[in-house]
């Protein structure tokens, strides 16, 4: 595989069935995301990509660029940042109202990095 898309969001996954699903919550995901950065993967966008306000979002879509033969270190440094963040200050959401909510916050995002209107 040449790029992964890794997801704890239904919606993503329904969309995107070669998605790596991570069972679990946003640090889980990170988590995962980590090791692939330390496998040569690199990130295509911030891990905490929107609004501050949704680090609290039980969501999360990362995306990550082809293997390289090196370890990027700006994609380690924001895993590894972002991670703790995520550790720091989400709490897990109670309110099961606004979970399609976030799932389509988090899909628009997802959207962002990967429209047609990513330059590169």
């Amino acid at each position: 595989m040449s790029r992964w898309i890794l997801t704890n969001n239904p919606k993503i996954l329904s969309l995107h069935p070669t998605a790596l699903w991570i069972d679990g919550g946003p640090l889980e995901v990170m988590l995962e995301c980590r090791k692939k950065v330390h496998d040569g993967y690199p990130l295509l966008a911030h891990p905490l990509t929107g609004d501050i306000h949704l680090i609290h979002n039980p969501f999360r879509t990362l995306i990550l660029d082809e293997k390289r033969n090196e370890i990027d270190l700006v994609s380690l440094t924001c895993i590894e940042e972002s991670a703790e963040r995520i550790r720091l200050f989400y709490r897990e959401h109670r309110n099961f109202q606004d979970l399609e909510d976030y799932q389509d916050i988090d899909f628009d995002l997802f959207q962002r990095v990967t429209g047609p209107k990513r330059g590169h």
